[in-house]
Formats: structure tokens, sequence, C-alpha cells
């Protein structure tokens, strides 16, 4: 039998603002608890003082997972003498922002590269993640995010006699832009394919003039909604250091929810489209074109493709399945020589 393992969950974000502390930690702690892991949660304070005095206080852990924060290397000192281990988690390339030009941030490439260096072990979410962690830290693990599969109907909904294909958009605001970047793309789609129409849940309307396109208010009800009428999920992305490497929510709902996905050749898309089993590839209008027609003239095909997204989730992205690959990891951490 495994010993148990006592984890301090450490994040600087807002657990109630900031959904992914709920798919990379809040799922994952009863499978955790199963797995002879037990996790206590806390919130890093913004004040330095107030931090090295929380600091002082888990001497008694034997792990310490920080949850996308990074930290400078004075900090980073003080949590080192007093945690037995420590791993970060990262979703998203927190060393880049996703605003700024060229996606640069010196700040956090340096915090980045100190946090990742002083730790353990890194969890990251993309492949393009690990390659980032894995410069600093040579125990950087793929450890995807979490679907929830119970919110979703992990059922594939057979298009009707004469229905249109209806593809969905979801998305906030910092990812709105995104969806514009194929405007000329899902013009093209219109023309080509007038049984297709555009559903969009979101913050922003959206139009075309060559698609009939029905905009909903984001809000849970109408997310779960359309994930439950529409046929194929759309995830589009331009291509820069953040796409490339970010983890993605999206292809996920659609998966869970029995559609497969169209979305741009670009970072986590390529893992999640799994080689044209769960999702088709698109970057200029023709491929757009080939992709929505291939769905809506073969529905045995989408159905398949949806299918095997159901189980490609169950496979890769249930909480039980990731809290088993964490708990390995947490169970055989290594502890550095020495921080670089």
């Amino acid at each position: 039998m495994a010993l148990s393992l006592r984890v301090l969950a450490l994040t600087a974000s807002n657990p109630e603002k900031h959904y992914t502390w709920r798919l990379r930690v809040e799922l994952l702690l009863p499978h955790l608890q199963s797995r002879h892991i037990s996790v206590d949660t806390c919130r890093l304070p913004r004040e330095r003082r107030q931090r090295y005095a929380l600091f002082e206080t888990l001497r008694g852990f034997d792990v310490v997972w920080i949850h996308r924060a990074l930290l400078w290397p004075s900090e980073l000192r003080r949590l080192r003498n007093v945690a037995r281990h420590m791993v970060l988690d990262i979703d998203d390339p927190v060393c880049y922002s996703s605003s700024n030009l060229g996606n640069f941030s010196l700040p956090r490439c340096l915090k980045f590269r100190a946090t990742a260096r002083y730790c353990d072990a890194v969890f990251a979410a993309s492949d393009g993640l690990v390659r980032l962690a894995a410069a600093h830290n040579r125990n950087a693990f793929l450890l995807p995010l979490c679907a929830e599969p119970a919110r979703y109907t992990m059922q594939v909904r057979p298009r009707l006699s004469g229905e249109p294909l209806r593809l969905l958009w979801l998305g906030g605001k910092s990812t709105f832009k995104y969806l514009e970047h194929v405007r000329p793309q899902l013009e093209g789609v219109g023309k080509e394919c007038p049984q297709a129409e555009l559903v969009v849940v979101a913050h922003s309307r959206f139009s075309l003039t060559s698609m009939p396109v029905s905009n909903f208010p984001w809000n849970p009800e109408n997310e779960r909604e359309q994930l439950a009428r529409c046929h194929v999920g759309l995830v589009p992305m331009a291509s820069d250091r953040w796409t490339q490497a970010k983890a993605a929510l999206k292809p996920l709902q659609y998966l869970a929810s029995g559609m497969p996905f169209i979305g741009s050749r670009i970072g986590i898309n390529v893992r999640l489209a799994d080689d044209g089993r769960n999702g088709l590839l698109a970057n200029d209008t023709a491929e757009w074109i080939v992709a929505v027609r291939r769905l809506h003239r073969d529905e045995i095909l989408r159905q398949q493709m949806g299918r095997a997204g159901i189980d490609y989730i169950r496979r890769h992205h249930a909480p039980e399945v990731l809290a088993d690959k964490m708990a390995e990891i947490l169970h055989s951490l290594p502890r550095p020589a020495a921080a670089a």
C-alpha cells in the first residue's frame, strides 16, 4: 500500500472566479483522497510578508502543489526551505502574456523560469506547456485538463432529416478575437454550404453575410442548451506563442457533448483531433469548406467521430484518470540536488 501524503494546493487566483482551479484541483480532490493523498487548499497572499508567514506554517506538508502562481527566487528559497516537495501546475503559458505584442513579458518569463527550476516537477496541461517547462525542469509531465464528464451529455445526438448542420462557437471576451480571425473562412463556408448555420454563445454578437447566425448571451443555461442541440463545435485560433502552448476547454466541452470539432491546426487542437478521429483541422477557407461539407454529407461519420470523442474524454480527461496519473507522480517525487 502506498504511503499517505499530505498536500497543500496553493493558488494566487480566486478559486470562486477562476474555473481552471476547479478543473485542475477541485475535481481531483475526492479521487486523490481514495489514493492516499489528502489535500488542503490555500490562497497565496499578495503581500510578500504575509507570504513568508504562510510559508512557515507549511512544514507539516509532504508536497506544496502550486497552481498557476509564479514566484520570485527570494520567495522560492523561503518556500523551498520548508517544503519537502514542490510541484508547479500550469494550464496556460504563464510565462507569456495573452495580449502583449509578441506575447512577451520579461517579469513573467523570469518568474516562470525560477519557479519551474525550484520545483521537483511540473504538471502541464498541453504538449506545448510540457516543452516550455522541460527547458527548466527535467520532470515535466503532461497532465491534461479535466473535462468534468458528469456535466455534459456524453451522448451523440443524431441530426434529423432536413435539419441544418449547426456549427457551435462558445467563448468569452478574451477569445472572441479568434472567431473574428476566421470570419473570411466562415463567409466562404456560408457560400458553399447553404445547409450550415452558426450558433454563437458569447458576450458579444457576431454576424455573417453568407450564413445565418443565432446569437445567445453566454450563461451556463444557454451553454448547456446549445451544446445539447448543435452538431459540430468550432475551435478557431490565431497562431502565436500563447495559442501554440495553451490548453483549451472548449474542444473538451464539444467532445463531451458528443460532437466532433473543426479547429485551426494549432497547439492543443492537433492532439485533441487525434488524427481525424475526434476533429478535423483547417486553416484556409478551402480546408474549412471541405471539413464542413464532409460532416454535413456524412452523418454516419459525424456520429462515429462523436462517439470517438466521448471515448477519448473518458480515457484521457476524466477526473479519476487524471488523479491516477497525478498520484503516481506524487508518490515517486524526486528531490532535486539543488535549485539552479
